[in-house]
């Protein structure tokens, strides 16, 4: 089968689809990998009799979310988070992926219980200082909801598709030939000179008609398109922008750290191990229990009993909790233990253990003078908060049926903003929000003339807006684009002018005068460019890009060409020498890293085919996009 796929794979296209199974892969993290999660009424798509429900859709747009705004940060454009933009293209990797989980499943394919633990223990988010570290595995499992079964479970499943795609890709292997081939072109060699005539200085002193302008615009009335736009007017609250106005006195200060005084000396930090046994049979139990009655060290027993691969190698340290680390039966267990005691078997979601209170640590309080300063500001913090809440209750009545917003932001003593025009894709500052834009567009919002609901962005941000100004789809009016394109028209213009001068700068290169000296009287800057590869920015780029079109010199005679880059200045570029690129001139470790590299692309080009034939084969129902 891979081979006759690698018959149909080669060349460009090959290389063009090798990064699409990367994407497949990576698109919603480790919870595309977790099975089904729903029942069979919120099913939106059906793989093979597998179905994928609404809910794993749903959590695989939130990842591509987190994704996206990874990347992007605040600035991330709306579009890219839309439903609408991400629903089919994210409910098609999940297919993908479960396509790929029922071939491994059916290849028999599986993954041991040692390198599952040898890759938990990589991975970066469970580590401290580059080592693999007990206590935040465990915190991380327990504000994730997984219990260590659970996550081992998702990570295998996770490591099972990888080891599918690598019997694929690995299988694949590239030739010398090959090599060569890649090598000739994409590190070939040019050598040409070039002169840029500038359109800029010729502008100032060209006129431009109105019967000019008025004839552009009518035959160009697709450059100025306009896509439907609003205006808003908007109020934003946030906590911090009541927070200024919030005096805080001494005495409430004193107060509150009295209150933290009390509660350092009620609390105590324990240190404690276990025993971890995910499904225990009475027998273990019964023999852990006779071990440790016979005064067996706890630490070795963890070593050997324990399925907890975060702590057993450390005995079964979990370090400290100030009694709100661990699940609560586990908690309250611990609660009632002396140094050095073990408790009986304790039950909670993660299994049975056996718990061993192994130290108490009592801190010493921190100062008034320590403190003060964050207490003042947890307390006007605080009261922001309140007052945020206060004034966000307010907001959606005051502004009910408001002709405007002006009202209500003075009630509440807040300022109005207003955006510039944006359009369906968003704009800028407020308006690249996504929930901004669709209350802005929607009909009561912007045809009706009402007020929109209130918007929560964030538990501490929220919005409510008015549309202020509507422009239906249409073309932009003249007297808009009017300097646009009268620059345009002289750009031009100047262009066309100096295009005649090019023409007897090449016309007098192919008489056989010296390029150099020709550049000189004309008060140009002749540029040399020699061993240029593809590539390049900007005008250099263009310029670049052009050279690499020309065929080679058919004979020692030098090529000519003249043209236009984007902003209309005109370029003579004579092309010298083409040197193909020689395999044999690169060292031998970029010839084998440039021989791996094929191989891997190949390989990738190969598992892309290997899942077009599943899809092609498999039973697949899309219920709803």
């Amino acid at each position: 089968m891979l081979q006759s796929m690698r018959d149909n794979l080669k060349g460009t296209a090959a290389i063009i689809v090798a990064a699409f199974f990367g994407f497949i892969m990576v698109i919603g993290g480790i919870d595309f990998f977790s099975g089904t999660s729903g029942g069979a009424a919120d099913a939106v798509a059906e793989v093979n009799g597998e179905k994928i429900t609404n809910q794993d859709l749903q959590r695989a747009i939130q990842n591509r979310r987190a994704v996206i705004t990874g990347q992007y940060g605040e600035n991330v454009p709306a579009e890219l988070l839309s439903d609408e933009q991400l629903r089919g293209p994210v409910l098609q990797q999940l297919v993908n992926s479960e396509l790929i989980r029922q071939a491994a499943a059916d290849g028999g394919m599986a993954m041991s219980t040692a390198a599952v633990d040898r890759q938990i223990v990589q991975i970066p988010a469970f580590q401290v200082n580059g080592q693999f570290d007990p206590q935040t595995y465990r915190t991380w499992l327990a504000q994730n909801r997984f219990s260590p079964a659970g996550f081992r479970q998702i990570m295998e499943r996770d490591l099972i598709l990888q080891q599918y795609a690598n019997a694929v890709t690995d299988s694949a292997f590239t030739t010398r030939a090959n090599a060569e081939e890649v090598v000739a072109i994409s590190m070939e060699e040019r050598d040409f000179d070039y002169v840029v005539l500038p359109v800029a200085p010729l502008t100032a002193g060209i006129e431009v008609s109105e019967e000019e302008v008025q004839q552009f615009y009518d035959e160009n009335q697709n450059d100025f398109a306009r896509p439907e736009q609003v205006a808003i007017e908007y109020i934003e609250l946030k906590p911090e922008m009541f927070a200024a106005n919030i005096e805080v006195s001494e005495q409430d200060v004193r107060a509150q750290y009295e209150q933290e005084l009390k509660a350092f000396a009620a609390s105590k930090r324990r240190r404690v191990s276990h025993i971890l046994l995910e499904e225990p049979t009475a027998e273990q139990v019964e023999e852990i229990q006779s071990k440790l009655a016979a005064g067996e060290d706890f630490a070795e027993l963890a070593k050997s009993y324990s399925d907890d691969i975060g702590s057993r190698d450390d005995g079964g340290d979990l370090g400290f909790t100030s009694g709100d680390v661990f699940p609560e039966t586990f908690e309250a267990a611990l609660a009632t233990l002396e140094l050095g005691q073990v408790s009986e078997p304790v039950e909670t979601d993660s299994g049975t253990h056996f718990i061993k209170l192994t130290e108490i640590a009592d801190g010493e309080a921190p100062t008034f003078e320590e403190r003060s300063a964050a207490i003042r500001q947890q307390l006007q913090t605080a009261e922001a908060e309140r007052e945020f809440v206060g004034v966000l209750s307010r907001l959606a009545d005051l502004a009910y049926n408001a002709e405007s917003l002006a009202g209500p932001a003075e009630e509440l003593g807040v300022s109005v903003k207003t955006s510039e025009a944006f359009d369906r894709q968003g704009g800028s500052g407020i308006a690249s929000n996504r929930q901004v834009i669709d209350a802005a567009f929607a009909p009561e919002v912007m045809l009706d003339g009402n007020t929109s609901d209130v918007l929560n962005l964030t538990n501490e941000h929220s919005v409510i807006l008015r549309v202020v100004e509507h422009k239906p789809e249409g073309t932009y009016p003249l007297e808009e684009v009017r300097e646009q394109i009268v620059e345009r028209l002289k750009r031009d213009k100047a262009s066309t002018q100096l295009a005649g001068e090019a023409r007897s700068m090449e016309k007098a290169l192919q008489g056989g005068e010296d390029f150099a000296a020709l550049a000189e009287d004309k008060g140009l800057t002749l540029e040399k460019s020699e061993g240029t590869r593809r590539g390049g920015f900007g005008q250099r780029g263009e310029i670049v890009a052009q050279a690499f079109e020309l065929p080679a010199p058919a004979s020692r005679d030098a090529l000519i060409s003249i043209f236009a880059t984007e902003t209309g200045d005109q370029v003579v570029l004579r092309l010298n020498e083409v040197r193909e690129g020689e395999l044999t001139g690169q060292s031998k470790e970029q010839r084998e890293a440039l021989m791996q590299q094929l191989a891997s692309m190949i390989g990738d080009s190969e598992l892309i085919a290997v899942q077009q034939l599943l899809t092609n084969e498999a039973d697949l129902e899309i219920i709803s996009q």
